[in-house]
């Protein structure tokens, strides 16, 4: 995107300079808080700290608590801007893409005005989480969390450009977002394929030897295959003394020159 012709201060410590034509509101006066009674066909909507906001059964249904009484929640509209109180910090804010329900740690916001675009502020705000914004508020105990609820949103000094200016802007960072998306599924395929080859390179090295012309035999075992003829097969308890039921600070146990191998039974 160019560069405006003329920037101002913000009078924001944490968005220094903005376009002159851009006004400064508290979130007060653009967003408020639903408080909306639960339907009997509504389900689950969860706010997942990667900015999706959707039913549960969308995305997985295993891993979380669930309730036995759904106590205080309440309905989520697909259009609301949803922030996580608790995960905020960690980007578990988003645009809901579904009607549902909600638990009582949501706080599910609307437009105030036409020339709003939630799209543009779930942005900037998961930009605040990013930036550690959000975790300077916590004014709790509890490492690594916020209690970032409406009241402490609605404070916020935002930024306010047109909502030409906003719609431009959403549709500048979902277009480079998919294409940038597109870019990373593509070289993750080969990060995957890549270390397919190198688990092969290591399975046959450690197995089959490194000599391809070698004579082969079967070792007797499912999992090993054929073997080289001159190799032989031990049970591990031949092959040297082993020490369990005790915990070793691997520190101890492993230096340089120190020969030995420690395995854990929890990372096996």
């Amino acid at each position: 995107m160019e560069r405006y012709n003329e920037y101002k201060d913000s009078g924001i410590y944490f968005i220094p300079d903005i376009p002159k034509s851009w006004q400064v509101l508290k979130a007060k006066y653009l967003f408020k808080q639903e408080k909306r009674e639960v339907r009997p066909e509504d389900e689950i909507v969860t706010c997942f700290r990667d900015g999706q906001v959707t039913l549960r059964k969308n995305r997985r249904t295993e891993g979380f608590t669930n309730s036995m009484k759904e106590i205080g929640y309440q309905g989520v509209r697909k259009g609301d801007l949803v922030i996580h109180n608790m995960d905020a910090f960690a980007g578990a804010i988003g645009v809901s893409d579904s009607d549902g329900k909600g638990t009582p740690v949501y706080a599910c916001c609307t437009p105030k005005r036409d020339d709003v675009n939630q799209y543009y502020y779930c942005y900037l705000l998961r930009y605040l989480a990013r930036n550690g914004f959000i975790l300077s508020l916590a004014k709790g105990i509890r490492e690594r969390s916020t209690d970032f609820r409406f009241n402490d949103f609605k404070e916020l000094y935002l930024p306010v450009p047109s909502r030409e200016e906003q719609d431009a802007i959403v549709s500048y960072i979902d277009l480079h977002s998919t294409k940038i998306d597109a870019a990373i599924a593509q070289q993750q395929k080969m990060i995957d394929l890549l270390n397919e080859r190198k688990q092969i390179i290591i399975n046959n090295a450690v197995t089959k030897g490194l000599n391809p012309n070698v004579k082969m035999k079967d070792s007797g075992v499912d999992w090993i295959g054929e073997i080289p003829e001159h190799w032989g097969v031990l049970r591990i308890r031949y092959i040297g003394e082993a020490k369990n039921g005790l915990t070793y600070n691997p520190n101890d146990m492993v230096g340089e020159g120190s020969g030995i191998l420690v395995l854990r039974s929890s990372n096996i």
